[in-house]
């Protein structure tokens, strides 16, 4: 047995499965927080009932500090769909959505824009924004 687990052709073979199997894993698990851009937004805003986009960029200091937050809510209310969506990335978007501060935080409700928030604000004013939207 101990000569098999020093064979180097069955370690090769060992390793390229569990690299298979971990990349099948990280495909299933949905991610808390779905990256947006200008190809996928409308289809995420209007197939999810109930929706919470983060307008961010990586320059921005209270962006990445809202980004902890928004990730906690996202794991918090599954039935929710969280996204997040680059500004620098997605001008057309931002443009089409006003954006003119961040971090502004969008909320949808069956595709259109119900409220929103602009800057970096504790969770629990995001929360008392997301309940009312779930009642």
């Amino acid at each position: 047995m101990n000569d098999e687990l020093n064979d180097p052709e069955l370690q090769k073979i060992l390793s390229k499965k569990t690299t298979q199997i971990l990349n099948n894993l990280k495909e299933k698990v949905k991610e808390p927080v779905k990256h947006l851009n200008s190809k996928n937004f409308d289809e995420f805003i209007t197939k999810n009932k109930i929706v919470v986009v983060d307008f961010w960029a990586e320059w921005c200091a209270p962006c990445l500090i809202l980004a902890p937050v928004i990730e906690e809510l996202a794991n918090d209310y599954p039935q929710v769909a969280f996204g997040k969506l680059n500004t620098e990335e997605s001008q057309d978007i931002a443009m089409r959505y006003g954006i003119m501060s961040l971090p502004t935080i969008m909320f949808f409700k069956n595709g259109e824009l119900v409220d929103q928030i602009l800057g970096a604000v504790p969770r629990e004013e995001i929360e008392v924004r997301l309940k009312s939207l779930l009642e």
